[in-house]
């Protein structure tokens, strides 16, 4: 009998033990099962994007042309922690290039398909972070949804050039899940490091992480912590932080003058465009329609002033204000979902211009977080409130999403290259000088269609006279048209409009040694080669310049050290050939020559020959 009791004893323990491993799963599945098919539909509405191309809006500066994704040495990958690039100190955002270069070269759908992958990451984080703040899967389910299924979230994950957001939204709400563990784990200090851990890596990948004080401090309003000098003190690190990474960002900017210093504006112009932005972004963001690349800031001259709608956006904000601090008095989530929208988006309404767009998509990515939350708790508050009303609920969402759906699953469709995305903005925004000369250059470079190229790229230039990148587009398809003269004019105006323009520099030296304006060329090739020592193409340029005017010597050495430093193609090893012949180095003429061949160059039948009896 008493074998008997043990035995159930343990049978009934090893069940009891069984239920216990089993029922966790069971959870998981339910709280992550809506997270999964939902993250499937997300895939689906940003699909499009893995058939796309890159464009030529920063993607040729950040991958085609950028030396410092092309190897994963140490060497190399000090000088991404340490170097600014294109105006911006964004260590990690380069160094994930570099990575994916190593896989997929310049492959777009190596790139777009991490973007996608990554931005599925950071939709199941923001899943995570609304669940710690509802614990409702429905709250969560359905504010991950409206978040993902926005065709405001297109430009940052259809853009290869804004990797940089990814990589800062993913680390940035991991930070603030781990910082709600802090708050809710009684001062677990292993989370509160935890957090700053992942907003380091955050603000390395973008510096817009330096908002995440905002809604620090609102998850300590969330969770009703006391303001004590402990809750100031645990901010202090990423204050510091957020600071020097500041700097050192502003630095880089300095450098190439990527923030617009104009004062076109007066202070109240900078103060109405911020508050027309605080109030676009959640209308774009309700109804993502009429997107653009670009949003030119309003035209602003003698006796022309600010459009209507500038001055009630900014008594829209007074009164939304005035309403959310009354909400105070009834509930918490108004001031929370504010407070972060606002703290996360302040620093780029534009009151100060950084750059030269008034609006932009990209900038909503992390405040857009809140408004998602918000929508997402009032149709669970009407579900609850209103149970009468529940089909039509159910219904309206229901084709809300669809909506947003079909929208964001368009919009990727606009990035499939740079013709159908400048196409998109022109058609919104005819003068806009961006807009119309990065689709002259495509037009030019890329479909061969030089009419079409000059055409948009006068326009550019009228649209704004003082655009020095529509001189120099304009002027290399002059240069393709043999018209020199023409071309060296456009060079001039660019390079006077911005003095270390290193493109047009480049590109007037060649148009001046194509007039035999040997000389000025040759002065051109040697500023390139003294402001930036470890560019081979100027080097390869003023060689083969130097060929031309009968001086060996000084060629071979400019094509040895093009060669030292990226290893050169087919036609420098040709011209080191051609040099080496001329001074009578016949075994290594013919030893370049064959290199020549063997990298695919066009080898001269006749050349060949006078090399080949040279060397008998």
């Amino acid at each position: 009998m008493k074998k008997n009791i043990q035995k159930k004893t343990v049978a009934s323990s090893e069940k009891s033990v069984k239920k216990i491993k089993e029922a966790p799963t069971v959870g998981l599945l339910e709280k992550y099962l809506p997270l999964c098919i939902l993250l499937a539909v997300i895939f689906l509405a940003y699909m499009p994007c893995l058939d796309n191309d890159l464009t030529n809006w920063d993607d040729p500066t950040y991958l085609n042309e950028n030396p410092l994704i092309r190897s994963l040495d140490a060497a190399n990958i000090k000088r991404i922690f340490t170097e600014n690039y294109f105006g911006n100190y964004q260590p990690l955002h380069i160094l994930s290039y570099a990575v994916e270069y190593h896989f997929y070269g310049l492959n777009p759908k190596g790139y777009h398909a991490t973007s996608i992958i990554m931005f599925m990451i950071a939709c199941a984080l923001v899943y995570i972070f609304i669940y710690q703040l509802s614990a409702n899967k429905i709250t969560a389910t359905l504010t991950t949804a409206l978040y993902g299924l926005n065709a405001m979230r297109v430009e940052s994950v259809a853009w290869a050039a804004e990797r940089k957001d990814l990589l800062y939204l993913i680390f940035f709400i991991a930070a603030l899940i781990a910082y709600v563990k802090y708050i809710k784990g009684n001062n677990d200090y292993k989370y509160l490091a935890f957090a700053f851990l992942l907003f380091t890596i955050s603000i390395f990948s973008k510096v817009m992480a330096a908002s995440i004080i905002g809604p620090m401090i609102m998850l300590d309003y969330w969770y009703s912590r006391k303001f004590t000098w402990k809750l100031i003190a645990e901010k202090v690190p990423f204050v510091l932080l957020a600071i020097w990474v500041g700097l050192k960002q502003v630095a880089a900017v300095d450098e190439t003058g990527t923030i617009d210093k104009s004062n076109i504006y007066s202070v109240t112009e900078k103060l109405l465009i911020a508050c027309r932005n605080l109030i676009y972004y959640p209308i774009k963001t309700l109804v993502p329609t009429k997107l653009s690349a670009f949003y030119p800031y309003p035209p602003k001259g003698p006796g022309i002033s600010l459009p209507s709608e500038f001055y009630i956006c900014g008594v829209l904000v007074l009164v939304i204000g005035l309403l959310l601090f009354l909400s105070a008095k009834k509930t918490k989530l108004f001031i929370f979902c504010g407070g972060f929208f606002v703290s996360t988006i302040i620093l780029v309404l534009q009151y100060v211009p950084v750059g030269p767009t008034m609006f932009s998509e990209r900038y909503s990515l992390v405040p857009g977080i809140a408004l998602a939350y918000l929508i997402a708790h009032g149709i669970v508050y009407l579900l609850e409130t209103k149970p009468q009303f529940k089909q039509a609920i159910y219904g309206s969402v229901g084709v809300y999403f669809i909506f947003l759906f079909v929208t964001t699953y368009k919009r990727c469709n606009v990035w499939q290259d740079s013709l159908t995305l400048w196409d998109d903005t022109i058609a919104q925004f005819p003068n806009v000088a961006t807009a119309l000369n990065n689709r002259g250059k495509y037009y030019g470079e890329h479909l061969h269609k030089l009419d079409e190229a000059m055409s948009d790229l006068t326009r550019s230039i009228k649209a704004d006279p003082n655009y020095e990148l529509a001189y120099n587009n304009r002027g290399i398809v002059y240069s393709i048209r043999k018209q020199y003269d023409l071309a060296v004019a456009d060079f001039d105006k660019a390079i006077s409009l911005k003095a270390n323009y290193m493109e047009a520099i480049h590109n007037r030296a060649i148009a001046l040694a194509s007039t035999k304006q040997f000389d000025r060329a040759l002065s051109d090739f040697t500023k390139l080669i003294n402001d930036n020592p470890s560019k081979a193409e100027s080097y390869v340029a003023r060689g083969y310049t130097y060929l031309q005017v009968g001086k060996p010597a000084e060629a071979l050495a400019d094509f040895n050290t093009a060669i030292n430093i990226n290893g050169g193609d087919g036609n420098v090893f040709l011209n080191r050939s051609q040099a080496n012949y001329l001074l009578k180095n016949y075994k290594a003429a013919n030893a370049d020559l064959q290199t020549a061949q063997q990298l695919g160059a066009q080898v001269d039948a006749n050349y060949a020959a006078q090399v080949k009896q040279a060397n008998q």
